[in-house]
């Protein structure tokens, strides 16, 4: 006689994984480890759109001190430097140099933020895509720019000139010519606290815009609405984002003086080895001076771009994170932005 073997219960299929890495709000140690790998992963995309702007604002400054140059600026004594012609070649410059400025990092910051986005999705994407899609919305994004400075500098200006216009009204600059002692003893302390308010300011509203970008990029909102956007999301995670913007630059800063340390040992090395054998005008001389300068800009480069690609990725993992946290794994965005 057989045992009676029922029927078992068909086995439960295995829960999906979770769409684009996680679906979860994550602790700081999580949101550390995640801008990390989302950076280290996609480094060349990243190392191809940061190295754009800067080499635009090289060759910027490498125009900028070539008019000074032709204006007679860098002539030796007893030669003066023609006044009137460097203003007439400066001022337009830096004239044109504000909105190009503008226009570029518009550009560069909504090329980064897009691959950032894309890539804490786990969606790669190329350094020409990024900037096909910022070339795209190029408007709206040189419009947030504008807004982001004009938010912080305006408020900071209009103390400023308050500040300058009390000092004239306590008699700083009397009519006589002389300065009160008094009024200026009482003013310095007002300076320092404009100083150090500026700072302040300053910092709390770039922490408060600091999600502008990735919720203009991810959610395709206007320059107005993403800003009021931000300054939802970032409502009371401010100190975890600027705990984490002060990691990532400590971090920096610490890789920035080993490559200091390391060139000064290089440079040491070398100036023993060839002392008592070149001159400093020997042809040998002037080309290995011409290579450690073109290395030293190379890295300089390098550096900034990963640094600027830090903090794009980590306001692109703040923003999700928050956009979980305030709207919910249900009604957070679930599909990347289309490229366009």
């Amino acid at each position: 006689m057989s045992d009676f073997n029922p029927p078992l219960p068909p086995y439960p299929p295995a829960p999906p994984a979770p769409p684009f890495g996680y679906v979860f709000p994550m602790t700081f140690g999580q949101i550390l480890d995640r801008i990390f790998r989302v950076v280290r992963s996609n480094l060349r995309p990243f190392l191809a759109i940061g190295v754009v702007p800067f080499g635009v604002l090289f060759g910027f400054y490498a125009v900028f001190f070539g008019a000074l140059f032709l204006a007679g600026v860098f002539q030796h004594p007893p030669a003066q430097p023609n006044v009137a012609v460097t203003m007439w070649i400066l001022l337009p410059v830096g004239l044109l140099f504000i909105p190009a400025m503008f226009v570029m990092y518009g550009l560069y910051y909504g090329a980064s933020t897009y691959a950032a986005v894309q890539a804490d999705h786990d969606v790669k994407v190329t350094a020409g895509e990024a900037f096909r899609h910022a070339w795209s919305k190029l408007g709206r994004y040189v419009w947030l720019m504008v807004l982001r400075s004009l938010i912080i500098s305006i408020p900071i200006a209009v103390l400023a000139i308050a500040i300058g216009l009390g000092g004239l009204m306590l008699g700083l600059i009397p009519k006589g010519g002389n300065p009160n002692p008094a009024a200026l003893f009482f003013l310095i302390p007002l300076f320092v606290l404009f100083y150090l308010g500026a700072i302040a300011y300053a910092v709390m509203m770039g922490l408060r815009l600091s999600l502008a970008f990735p919720a203009c990029v991810r959610e395709n909102l206007t320059a107005i609405q993403a800003i009021k956007r931000s300054g939802v999301l970032t409502n009371g995670t401010k100190g975890r984002i600027f705990l984490v913007i002060l990691i990532i630059y400590a971090i920096s800063y610490a890789a920035v003086m080993v490559l200091y340390a390391v060139g000064l040992f290089v440079f040491a090395i070398a100036a023993l080895a060839g002392a008592g054998h070149a001159s400093l005008t020997a042809p040998i001389t002037i080309a290995l001076a011409a290579i450690g300068v073109l290395i030293v800009l190379a890295l300089v480069l390098l550096w900034s771009a990963i640094l600027m690609a830090a903090y794009s990725t980590a306001f692109a993992v703040f923003y999700r994170d928050q956009c979980l946290r305030k709207d919910g794994p249900t009604s957070s965005p679930t599909q990347p932005a289309e490229p366009a």
